[in-house]
């Protein structure tokens, strides 16, 4: 389930650590709290995923001026349907991935907001307090 929530007041009752600097505005104002909600993320391999996977693209590339993407640049993509995560991972464009991570992320672990052309797709601001530890990776 997904609750909306203003970022405020989810600063005030989790008292996140995000797992990166978040700049100003970021994570947004309006945005989604999951409670046992469950995600899909690509990941590098078929078989296995680690803490690259986990990556943003502003903590790949720390250097790069991200504009007014930053926002969006220091969360991952995440997508709330299997069949769709599935049917993206045959697109070329994501031909760097080979596996799908599924996970269930509940309100410790960050906010998600949607984003994108996509219904399925959101951004997820990550908290240190999300653990890898309850993954598991989709059979293809």
């Amino acid at each position: 389930m997904l609750i909306s929530s203003k970022i405020g007041e989810y600063i005030i009752q989790y008292r996140p650590e995000w797992s990166c600097v978040m700049p100003s505005g970021c994570p947004p104002e309006e945005v989604l709290v999951a409670h046992e909600h469950p995600f899909y993320r690509l990941a590098q391999k078929s078989d296995t995923y680690s803490g690259e996977d986990f990556l943003s693209y502003a903590e790949k590339d720390p250097e790069r001026n991200w504009g007014d993407q930053l926002p969006m640049a220091v969360g991952l993509s995440v997508i709330d349907n299997e069949t769709k995560a599935r049917k993206n991972l045959k697109l070329p464009v994501f031909k760097r991935f080979q596996g799908i991570i599924a996970l269930m992320l509940n309100p410790t672990d960050g906010v998600v907001k949607q984003t994108g052309a996509h219904r399925s797709h959101y951004t997820w601001w990550r908290t240190k307090s999300f653990e890898m530890s309850n993954l598991k990776m989709l059979e293809l």
